[in-house]
């Protein structure tokens, strides 16, 4: 039979590193991480991300932070919805691995404006987005420019 002293004292390590582990996993990762991207008609063009993902153990990851391509800077914007429906979609985007779709606006068009004057023109929007070696690269990635007087388009890595 087991010493009630020993038992006290493992169920108090596993509880303090349950603890520990929660609380690594709550802490924001910031990367930097450049990518080349081809849009709908083939045309290439270099992405650069300054972001921080935020993840949660009851819905997907966050993605935050800022993007440039072709040398235009857009920064991250919060939607009025930026999370699941309820608890039990919030665990299934978790389980499937999902990331919220983010909202990135034009740096220049944002600046000064405040967040009530955001639209979705000259915006990018991560439509799908994976990552490789422990979030250092980009695995695969969907994401929609959106232009002023332009058509919509596509950018991808990883087709």
């Amino acid at each position: 039979m087991a010493d009630p002293k020993r038992r006290r004292r493992v169920v108090g390590v596993v509880l303090a590193c349950l603890v520990l582990f929660g609380v690594w996993y709550h802490i924001p990762l910031h990367r930097t991480l450049e990518t080349e991207v081809h849009d709908n008609d083939g045309a290439s063009a270099v992405l650069q991300m300054d972001i921080t993902l935020h993840r949660f153990f009851f819905r997907g990851t966050v993605v935050r932070g800022t993007m440039e391509v072709d040398g235009v800077t857009y920064v991250y914007v919060p939607k009025l919805w930026d999370g699941p429906d309820s608890f039990l979609e919030g665990l299934r985007d978790k389980w499937s691995g999902e990331i919220y779709p983010s909202l990135f606006v034009e740096a220049e068009r944002l600046a000064g404006l405040g967040t009530a004057i955001y639209m979705m023109e000259d915006s990018l929007q991560i439509y799908g987005i994976s990552f490789g070696g422990f979030y250092h690269s980009i695995a695969y990635l969907s994401l929609i420019r959106r232009q002023p007087d332009a058509p919509s388009f596509m950018y991808t890595v990883g087709y």
